[in-house]
């Protein structure tokens, strides 16, 4: 079974539009709809935004279902000048820009037993070659931000193409649990434009691109 992780009521929405034979189950007050996307038998959930919350239904998700692979889908910021509004990012790994224990010797973004960034399986990345997407790391942090400065910074130290709020977690995760993950996020807003005033206005349209690339990973793995 495939587990779907998304953070806004909009992109459920439009991953919801593509799952066939909806089924519902109710865990720990989280609805996780059961059902098929191009035969495969997945499970969705709303996290909800932020790290803490897609952290939870990620583990909840492992722990009630037979998860093979978790995909966090939905959409994010760019802080790459390169990136237009409703453009697909595939993470090729993840960063927590905001985890910070500096004073004690590490890199910003270092975790314990992690390390600085977690990578995505090769194998899983190539699904995408053939498709219309980019590839590049993705930023996480419990921050919306539309600050120039800060997502300058966060560019030029961790090389991201975009930020958003839950996919580092999700792949902490995984990662702890030894499960393949991916990452699909589409832009909402781009490094020259007003953050919040975008983001609102593109996230449907971004939410049904990056669902369409979900779908067609689907259809390759």
């Amino acid at each position: 079974m495939i587990g779907i992780i998304v953070a806004e009521e909009k992109e459920l929405i439009e991953v919801k539009k593509i799952i066939k034979n909806i089924k519902e189950k109710n865990i720990y007050e989280k609805t996780f709809y059961i059902g098929n996307i191009e035969e495969k038998q997945v499970v969705l959930v709303k996290s909800n935004v932020g790290k803490v919350n897609s952290a939870r239904v990620t583990q909840l998700l492992i722990d009630n279902f037979d998860i093979k692979l978790v995909i966090n889908v939905g959409t994010a910021g760019s802080v790459d000048n390169s990136m237009e509004i409703g453009d697909v990012v595939v993470a090729t790994e993840l960063v927590q820009h905001d985890f910070d224990v500096t004073p004690f010797g590490r890199k910003l973004g270092e975790i314990e037993n992690i390390g600085e960034s977690i990578k995505i399986d090769n194998k899983l990345l190539s699904l995408f070659d053939e498709m219309d997407v980019k590839k590049g790391i993705i930023a996480s942090g419990d921050k919306f931000i539309i600050n120039r400065e800060e997502k300058d910074n966060i560019r030029n130290i961790f090389k991201a193409m975009c930020i958003e709020m839950e996919g580092a977690s999700v792949a902490q995760v995984c990662f702890l649990d030894k499960i393949p993950f991916l990452v699909i996020r589409s832009i909402t807003d781009k490094l020259d434009g007003s953050s919040k005033v975008d983001f609102e206005k593109f996230l449907e349209s971004s939410s049904k691109n990056a669902a369409t690339i979900l779908k067609d990973v689907l259809k390759k793995y």
